[in-house]
């Protein structure tokens, strides 16, 4: 068999689309070369709070190919539309054509073969006596109708009155006398209907590739000679990975979750990344940097964790980076096409958010707020936190000193003058107890609230203040430089580890080391922010080469440049994250052009 080129590996990316929660997926085994596919289609539904989608659960049934009554094995294809299934007797394509329709097809007489092992409560196959058959599993949110459109359907889904469900579902497609076999696979939240016509499988191809290209072409940036093969990929990345309002969905406006399994959920901060990342469309990107405070405690200001379709988190939140994304933002776009009342909702918004962290997380009331749990640093394992909590430290002072500026910014937008001024004089206040806290003069230290111990390590969290640009001493600034481009200690040719290279809490971990996509570009970001534009781009090229070598895996390994697959520990397997991919259009899009 002869191996094509691919758009994008099923290993290393789940196929999908925007606004869908259909996948086809590998397992952690599953290859795409020629006989050695383990493919499933998927369900990237919620199930309710928590890591939703971890791997065994978002597999729902595996698809096989046969012809002649014999199974045949195939590699997988794909472009930025559709997967095809390419066998010595010919090709099975795929396509999620619409938000909530799968649709296979193949002219050259492959019968199509799909397994569902059901092991959930209540599983159930039910016949609905029209040629269609619905497939509806609790554990995967799974509400499928099957519908033949073009040949015939032998279904092998026996009831168990005992077990009280379907054990499993076998239903086997077999093509009409022409060879040709259409399927399509219906989704629904409850009771199914089939339609009077299905759409046209090439006509369905066309325009899920029109969908995309009109995403890659007004949203996503322009990239350097060296990147552009790339563009397409990382475009597509979060294409597929975005979720749109829909009914029964809590949902309001476009957001991007991070990965198709494990981490499916819309994180809030992640948001804000996005949002830089799509600053060539500032109404896209205004809209999801809205999108974070739809859900924001009137009373409290605080804003969640993350959402998905049906639930929502307030128990933990990442850092509140809104105001470098913000100042980015500002410093970058039109803001004219922006109505002075969305400025006016987000600038209220932001503000609530500031006030949070002084009633709510300023334990010790010295006006210094602190992270509560490890979940608020963004880094979980991250060495900060070696002494315990409440953890007060410089970086969380420097992203409210963001907010305060960039309310100030916003706030003279809107004709508000006073306010304003309060809002630099505010950042300047903020500024001045930082510095005098957390630098020791030669270099920024963190402490545990209370009992005021001092934490002194290698985590790159005690760089992400650079974020304060102008409002960071020249000095200090200049200090943190020299020492991140400590080479193979703050920064490896790959780019900059989250944990000091020489660093006795340096381990291959989420936080312990590994390359990460956020505080990667924070530090970037800053760097930018403080002047550094050539050591901005420095930095930004090492991590933009290597995920164009390596993929846009969240972690990579500091040392090798490799995706660090196995950091996370779920399966051994770490898929690439549409976070990344928007880190990286800010990365190779905008700070590694000459448009700073």
């Amino acid at each position: 068999m002869i191996e094509s080129e691919r758009f994008i590996s099923l290993h290393s990316a789940p196929f999908g689309r925007k606004g869908s929660f259909f996948i086809i997926q590998q397992s952690d085994t599953g290859q795409d070369h020629f006989g050695a596919s383990d493919l499933w289609v998927g369900s990237t539904r919620s199930t309710g709070y928590g890591y939703s989608g971890i791997e065994t659960t978002n597999r729902v049934m595996k698809i096989r190919l046969k012809k002649d009554g014999k199974s045949v094995p195939f590699t997988v294809l794909n472009t930025p539309a559709e997967i095809i299934l390419k066998t010595n007797h010919g090709s099975m394509h795929i396509c999620i054509s619409e938000h909530r329709l799968l649709q296979f097809h193949s002219d050259d007489g492959l019968s199509l073969e799909l397994n569902a092992p059901l092991s959930a409560f209540h599983a159930a196959v039910r016949d609905m006596l029209d040629g269609t058959w619905l497939l509806t599993t609790t554990k995967n949110v799974v509400n499928w109708l099957f519908v033949t459109v073009t040949g015939s359907c032998a279904m092998d889904a026996p009831y168990s009155w005992r077990a009280m469900r379907n054990p499993y579902m076998r239903g086997t497609w077999r093509p009409n006398e022409n060879g040709v076999l259409d399927v399509s696979v219906d989704e629904f939240e409850q009771e199914p209907k089939k339609r009077p016509s299905y759409p046209d499988y090439k006509s369905s191809v066309s325009a899920v590739l029109k969908d995309f290209e009109n995403y890659r072409d007004t949203c996503f940036p322009e990239l350097p000679a060296e990147f552009r093969e790339s563009r397409d990929v990382a475009a597509w990345m979060i294409w597929s990975h975005t979720r749109s309002p829909a009914p029964n969905s809590i949902i309001k406006r476009d957001m991007i979750i991070m990965m198709h399994q494990m981490f499916g959920q819309c994180y809030c901060w992640q948001q804000a990344f996005q949002a830089m990342a799509h600053s060539r469309d500032v109404d896209f990107a205004w809209d999801l940097l809205q999108s974070i405070f739809e859900y924001q405690n009137p009373e409290t200001g605080q804003i969640p964790d993350h959402i998905d379709e049906i639930s929502i988190t307030f128990l933990s939140f990442k850092p509140p980076i809104y105001g470098v994304a913000l100042n980015w933002l500002m410093d970058r776009c039109d803001l004219s096409v922006i109505s002075k009342q969305r400025k006016e909702q987000l600038y209220n918004a932001v503000s609530g958010l500031y006030r949070f962290y002084f009633e709510y997380r300023d334990q010790d009331g010295d006006g210094l707020p602190e992270y509560h749990q490890c979940d608020e640093t963004g880094c979980e394992d991250t060495s900060m936190c070696t002494k315990g909590l409440p953890l007060a430290c410089p970086e969380l002072a420097a992203y409210l000193v963001c907010i305060a500026d960039a309310l100030s910014r916003l706030a003279a937008l809107l004709g508000r003058d006073e306010e304003s001024a309060k809002w630099d004089a505010e950042a300047a206040a903020l500024s001045e107890r930082m510095l005098k806290a957390f630098w020791t003069g030669e270099r920024f230290v963190a402490f545990r609230a209370g009992t005021k111990e001092t934490i002194e390590t290698g985590s790159i969290s005690f760089f992400t203040p650079l974020v304060m640009g102008k409002r960071l001493p020249k000095d200090i600034a200049d200090s943190l430089v020299n020492k991140l481009f400590t080479e193979n200690v703050h920064i490896s040719p790959y780019g900059v580890p989250s944990e000091a290279i020489d660093s006795p809490y340096f381990e291959h971990g989420w936080s312990k080391g590994t390359i990460q996509s956020p505080t990667t570009c924070l530090v970037t970001l800053g760097l930018v922010f403080c002047g550094r534009l050539d050591e901005a781009r420095d930095a930004a090229l090492r991590y933009a080469r290597t995920l164009q070598k390596s993929g846009f895996y969240h972690m990579i390994d500091p040392l090798t440049g490799r995706g660090n697959d196995k950091a996370i520990g779920i399966n051994n397997v770490q898929y690439w994250a549409a976070w990344t991919a928007g880190v990286f259009a800010i990365l190779a899009g905008q700070i590694c052009l000459d448009k700073l």
